[in-house]
């Protein structure tokens, strides 16, 4: 994190730098990040809790309007729970908003628990949405034979395989970055304070 609020002051007493701190400077850099680190991890949430919902009506549209392809029934139950799985975490980690002050320190506290909770739905990405959607695929695959299609399979299993990379890269690129940053913050505000 950047440090361009602190100012190299003078000790005269012990004839060494000291390094005040502008603190409603550092405040308002904190919250700023503390807001883009919401708006990703909302825009993650909501974003596959929709498409989870897509999904599963996508997927009961053919059932329920052709009487076809009653095995997509179970997909449709599985992205729903999937969402309904998200909107949980989603609650408890807004819940666990409220329990930080409005100071630095808790506004802080507040980004680093919601940087750790969007690195751990990153983490977890494959267990849950990644397993619930190849589950889905294996139930398709036994049931229809028009798909085991072996470009079909090669394809789905290049997309998964690409959104596992993507994930991956997410969390060593953004997410560990952004977690170490704002943790070497906290410590050096404590070692300070």
């Amino acid at each position: 994190m950047e440090f361009e609020e602190m100012q190299v002051i003078w000790d005269s007493q012990t004839e060494q730098p000291m390094y005040a701190l502008d603190v409603d400077a550092m405040h308002r850099k904190i919250k700023r990040k503390a807001r883009k680190i919401e708006r990703s991890i909302n825009l993650n949430e909501i974003g596959l809790m929709v498409i989870c919902i897509f999904t599963a009506l996508e997927l009961l549209r053919e059932p329920v309007l052709e009487q076809t392809d009653y095995h997509h029934i179970y997909g449709s139950a599985v992205m729903l729970c999937v969402a309904v799985w998200m909107l949980v975490k989603r609650l408890a980690r807004l819940k666990m908003r409220t329990q930080f002050d409005s100071t630095l320190t808790g506004d802080l506290d507040r980004a680093i628990a919601e940087s750790k909770a969007h690195l751990l739905l990153a983490r977890t990405f494959h267990l849950w949405f990644l397993l619930p959607a190849a589950s889905i695929m294996l139930v398709s695959f036994i049931a229809k034979s028009e798909n085991r299609n072996p470009v079909v399979v090669l394809g789905l299993s290049l997309s998964m395989a690409l959104a596992i990379g993507v994930v991956h890269l997410g969390i060593r690129c953004v997410h560990n970055p952004e977690q170490r940053d704002l943790q070497a913050l906290r410590d050096t505000l404590t070692q300070q304070g």
